[in-house]
């Protein structure tokens, strides 16, 4: 599995609808809505794959933000859950100074704005990724890839 930043993950991308999601990996595990959210996205849970795809109603329904904890999970080529955060940033050609971290009670999260991307890490090692669509270049329209 290759994260494409702003793309998706292999041939998972964002844009796509739900049914299109279904007919290419299948049912989710769980699917839930967060009442708590004014917008009441859709996210769709996949066990075996450690997958999370949320739909955004505001974009009638479109895949719009991942979240992957699956060792299997890429980035330039290289696997990236279960590594050190220090070396994914030295090896990965990843420049930490792109990454915001961010310190919370039990985990850091390092953000990266240019690619809309989240790396969380726990316990010294990256444990999952997030990542979303990109804007066009007036930061107001989803530049949904093709």
């Amino acid at each position: 599995m290759t994260i494409k930043p702003g793309i998706g993950i292999n041939d998972i991308k964002f844009g796509m609808t739900e049914s299109q999601i279904l007919n290419l990996i299948g049912k989710p595990n769980k699917i839930v809505v967060d009442e708590d959210d004014e917008d009441k996205n859709r996210v769709y849970q996949y066990d075996e794959l450690k997958l999370r795809l949320t739909f955004y109603n505001e974009y009638n329904g479109k895949l719009g933000y991942i979240r992957v904890a699956n060792p299997k999970i890429e980035i330039n080529g290289n696997p990236i859950i279960g590594i050190q955060i220090e070396d994914v940033f030295k090896s990965y050609e990843l420049n930490k100074e792109n990454w915001n971290e961010e310190d919370y009670f039990t985990f850091n999260s390092y953000f990266n704005e240019n690619i809309w991307t989240t790396l969380n890490e726990e316990y010294g090692v990256v444990t999952d990724i997030e990542f979303g669509y990109l804007f066009d270049d007036s930061g107001e329209n989803p530049n949904w890839p093709k």
